[in-house]
């Protein structure tokens, strides 16, 4: 349903079930490969084929190691619904385009977010979520060589066990099309960042630590007392250092959160020099106790 006319948000039912994948013994460019030759038995009648080429060629291969082949065809049809929003005159070309999905009975949501990436996205849809009182659970960054990124969630309630409403994803839509606007909406700014007024003072120091044995990005850990806001100024503090963020994990048991963030530099690189790592973790230290 179009919630304004800057934005669209839809929700798709329940989550499709499992379809049987590539064998696990693929490497990326195979997996690739496998669901290019699924896509062409059974064309798509809203997706051209030059639509499915780019897309084909322009995602990374973090994303052809782990997406689905349900995920896939939604991330196509997400895509080109967002290329069909700001080829409209009364669009913003800022404007995101939200679809989502619940995942059985679990009280869980995905949520399919894309747009064209900018600085700070990340945080800005995760202070979106904050403010209508939605957890995220998971977060996935993949963005195309043209640009385009395609954000992957999976969210629920602020207890952790009921299900996000139409309405609070209609809310977060509306606060994150006016967060990412030019100049931004002032509800937006003030929706997104009420949390520094509500939220308590932590006085623990968080512990941070990094791990660069992953192949291709450095990933941050960080445990720390949760609160509302918290993923919101972690990842702000990581955008605020110029980084990239490929992947959050995020969880919170009894109250505290161990988040894990796969990051790499503006060329895409490990974090390797200890100064760059050093003014990372004050930053971080800075965001998570002076609220």
């Amino acid at each position: 349903m179009l919630g304004s006319h800057s934005f669209l948000i839809e929700s798709l039912g329940e989550e499709s079930q499992a379809i049987s994948g590539p064998p696990n013994e693929l490497s990326w460019s195979e997996r690739r490969d496998w669901f290019r030759a699924r896509f062409q038995e059974r064309p798509h009648l809203k997706i051209t084929g030059e639509e499915l080429q780019v897309h084909f060629s322009s995602m990374l291969a973090h994303y052809w190691e782990c997406v689905t082949e349900s995920e896939l065809e939604w991330g196509v049809e997400t895509v080109h619904g967002f290329l069909e929003l700001v080829a409209s005159p009364e669009v913003s070309a800022t404007s995101p385009f939200i679809s989502w999905r619940r995942i059985g009975t679990s009280g869980k949501v995905r949520v399919m977010m894309c747009t064209w990436d900018r600085q700070g996205l990340l945080a800005k849809a995760a202070a979106a979520f904050s403010a209508v009182r939605l957890n995220i659970v998971e977060a996935d960054v993949f963005t195309r060589a043209d640009n385009v990124v395609l954000d992957t969630f999976t969210i629920t309630g602020a207890d952790g066990r009921s299900p996000a409403s139409a309405s609070q994803m209609e809310q977060m839509g509306f606060l994150l099309e006016g967060a990412l606007s030019e100049p931004p909406r002032f509800a937006s700014v003030w929706a997104c960042s009420r949390h520094k007024y509500l939220a308590p003072t932590s006085h623990v120091v968080p512990k941070i630590f990094f791990d660069n044995d992953s192949a291709d990005s450095t990933l941050v850990h960080v445990e720390t007392p949760d609160r509302l806001g918290l993923l919101y100024d972690i990842l702000q503090a990581v955008s605020d250092c110029g980084l990239n963020i490929k992947q959050a994990l995020i969880n919170t048991e009894k109250n505290l959160a161990r988040d894990v963030i796969h990051v790499t530099n503006e060329s895409g690189q490990k974090l390797l020099e200890k100064g760059q790592l050093d003014s990372l973790r004050a930053k971080l230290e800075s965001a998570l106790t002076e609220v």
